[in-house]
């Protein structure tokens, strides 16, 4: 979680882990923070402005709730969610899970793949010809230590 801090997708003063029984995920995304950040992080600035609960006051009212779901289903729309896949506002708000989980579903369908960055390349370039040196050297022991017929 300390990437989503460094990108500006979890506060500081969010705790980084919550409990959350699967029953009550719906009811967990109904104020759209979660969903609008989701958004963002598939399609970068989708949402270019997003309600969030402050410590002073930790409950959204229901309109700015109202207008972080419709910008998460406008985010939809222009990444590119059929329309027949996009839940409704109400679904969102009432967290009502079923239609959520499809819109997500397809949403994230549409995420491009991640992207190995150079430096996990040459990671990776290094590792493999570590391993291909150690398993030359053991070829090499073998055959060298094998009886001979």
């Amino acid at each position: 979680l300390p990437q989503l801090r460094g990108r500006g997708l979890l506060s500081d003063s969010q705790p980084e882990t919550r409990e959350l029984p699967v029953s009550d995920l719906g009811a967990a995304l109904t104020d759209g923070v979660v969903l609008c950040h989701l958004a963002n992080h598939v399609r970068p600035r989708s949402v270019p402005s997003i309600h969030v609960p402050s410590p002073a006051v930790p409950k959204l009212t229901m309109a700015k709730c109202r207008r972080n779901v419709e910008n998460f289903l406008e985010a939809c729309r222009r990444i590119g969610v059929p329309q027949d896949r996009l839940c409704s506002v109400g679904e969102v708000l009432e967290g009502d899970g079923g239609g959520v989980y499809g819109t997500v579903g397809m949403l994230l369908s549409m995420a491009p793949p991640p992207i190995i960055s150079p430096s996990r390349r040459v990671q990776l370039a290094g590792f493999a010809l570590f391993y291909l040196s150690v398993m030359s050297v053991l070829c090499a022991i073998y055959v060298h230590l094998a009886p001979r017929v």
